[in-house]
């Protein structure tokens, strides 16, 4: 059905490339920067959603003041001690907030693993060696309270014995959490058990690991759950892993979580703990939030005076973000929609002199006994020709443009999906222009259009 048309519309983009060149390049572009606009405010609005929705941006952080600050001032003699200690004890202050969901410790953790390479090396003076703290059970060596070194032989009993993992790196992170950590986040375990009140208050190093870290871990050799029960050798001491989370996040699946104890020993453990300590009040309605800082904040201040606390929202950080990122979006998309508006101005006109151009021999195909279907047809096919190469073009040009403006704004990958629908729906907009010239020729006469010039 299409095939003369066809032809007659090769014809003319190969008689008059560069002008079809041209119009192609300036569809492409048009196409493209509409397609990028429209797939960077969708991104947007979909990434403002998810990171909304997530348990962290409904959540009060209750931390002392910032360290590092105060060491950029001068040194004065102070008679009384003025930072605060938070413990899991503070963690009461949410049965005065009614809007108080959950309310946990969240420290920041690391854990220096033991290795082949590594067996043979003394660890720094305040960190506690395995076996450290009472960590397998039993009584401290004399030579743990001085750091430990493990001779060769002793490592490949510890490679031999099946119930020992030794990893081959040498340090992971993760954190130091109580219990209610994991309703926050809903978090689940696809093996073995979460960390519960009885591992806090117990004597044993236990930790759960993050999915990602477990099959790390586990390497190739064994099945992720095969884990479950064995000790994880680390210069802080034997880690029992007691169980392997679902998939939640990329940051917390790998990462490991171990219980917070308010109970350490050495001074060095004590400022660590203690002096890093953060209070998390995750709330069930985010409208609560403001509310509950202020009942928050007359509780801390009446427990350890005023200014000795940091209420932190982190919400209202992400929704000064959001608005920003939507409000650029949005500008973005305007200026691209306008581009493109004027694209298809110049797209119209142009083909308005190239179907002036073929007057004369649509005259001719209509005394031969064309139908006006038949001529609309031949311009619809070279409307779709031009789209479908310049939406092509335009789609392409888009993915990496589009890639770039979300970098920018601080977006994750997005889905290709909104470019796509963008370049459909300009090449649309672009057929639908590249036909209103033809409309002009539905009630010609055939006779005056022969007599005119081609």
């Amino acid at each position: 059905m299409f095939k003369e048309p066809v032809k007659i519309i090769l014809r003319r983009f190969r008689d008059r490339t560069l002008e079809s060149g041209l119009l192609i390049i300036a569809v492409a572009l048009g196409i493209g920067a509409f397609a990028a606009g429209l797939s960077l405010i969708m991104n947007t609005m979909e990434f403002s959603n998810q990171i909304m929705s997530s348990p962290e941006y409904r959540e009060l952080v209750i931390s002392t003041r910032s360290e590092a600050s105060e060491m950029e001032n001068p040194v004065e003699e102070k008679l009384v001690q003025e930072n605060a200690v938070l413990t899991a004890a503070d963690l009461e202050a949410a049965n005065l907030a009614p809007g108080v969901e959950w309310a946990y410790v969240q420290n920041n953790s690391r854990l220096h693993l033991i290795t082949a390479d590594t067996g043979n090396m003394r660890p720094p003076e305040d960190m506690s060696p395995p076996g450290g703290d009472n960590a397998g059970g039993g009584e401290p060596r004399a030579d743990d309270r001085q750091g430990i070194q493990i001779s060769e032989e002793e490592l490949a009993e510890m490679e031999a014995d099946s119930s020992i993992i030794i990893a081959e790196f040498d340090e992971i992170s993760g954190y130091e959490v109580t219990s209610q950590f994991f309703n926050s986040w809903d978090i689940t375990a696809s093996s073995g058990s979460l960390i519960s009140e009885a591992d806090i208050t117990g004597t044993e190093n236990v930790i759960v690991l993050g999915s990602e870290l477990a099959a790390l871990l586990a390497g190739e050799s064994m099945e992720a759950d095969e884990l479950l029960g064995k000790k994880l050798l680390s210069r802080e001491g034997y880690q029992t892993i007691i169980g392997i989370m679902n998939p939640v996040s990329e940051g917390f699946d790998q990462e490991y979580f171990s219980p917070y104890k308010d109970e350490t020993g050495g001074f060095s453990g004590f400022r660590r703990r203690f002096m890093d300590t953060q209070l998390r009040f995750a709330v069930e309605d985010p409208e609560d939030l403001d509310s509950t800082a202020v009942l928050l904040s007359d509780w801390f201040e009446s427990q350890l005076g005023e200014d000795q606390v940091v209420i932190s929202n982190p919400r209202a950080e992400a929704e000064q973000l959001v608005s920003r990122n939507t409000g650029i979006s949005l500008l973005i998309l305007f200026l691209s929609a306008a581009g493109f508006f004027i694209a298809l101005v110049n797209v119209s006109n142009i083909m308005m002199s190239r179907v002036l151009r073929m007057k004369k021999n649509v005259g001719i195909l209509m005394a031969l006994g064309a139908s006006k279907n038949s001529i609309r047809k031949l311009f619809l096919t070279e409307a779709l020709v031009l789209a479908v190469s310049g939406g092509i073009a335009g789609a392409l040009l888009a993915i990496p443009l589009s890639g770039y403006m979300e970098t920018a704004a601080g977006i994750e990958a997005g889905s290709w999906l909104y470019i796509t629908i963008g370049a459909v729906l300009a090449g649309g907009l672009t057929t639908l222009f590249g036909l209103i010239p033809s409309r002009q020729f539905m009630k010609i006469d055939p006779a005056q259009a022969m007599r005119s010039a081609s």
